[in-house]
């Protein structure tokens, strides 16, 4: 979880750094280099979910679009998984209390 945690706030660091420089089309695409960004683990997921896309010639922008589609299916999961934990609590208690 804690591994998660970090990728997310890697992944969010570099999405703020695309919104800052404004490189958020085809045109104003840009390499990592350029925009001092190193293509580690959180980088490729990114460029795997089409967050950050390559026009060519190594240069990324990213898609809007695309980030807060993830971003809305990561919190939709979120939600789910504390409801489903929220029902196994409650389940859990009903059951012993039975006992």
């Amino acid at each position: 979880m804690v591994i998660t945690a970090m990728m997310m706030h890697r992944q969010r660091a570099i999405v703020r750094a695309f919104e800052r420089g404004a490189v958020t089309s085809v045109a104003t695409a840009r390499t990592p280099e350029q925009m001092v960004l190193n293509r580690g683990m959180a980088w490729h997921q990114l460029v795997r979910h089409a967050v950050l896309r390559c026009p060519g010639e190594g240069r990324y922008f990213l898609d809007v679009t695309n980030w807060q589609r993830l971003r809305r299916r990561r919190h939709h999961l979120a939600l789910i998984i504390t409801a489903s934990v929220l029902i196994g609590l409650v389940l859990v208690l009903l059951a012993t209390r039975a006992h």
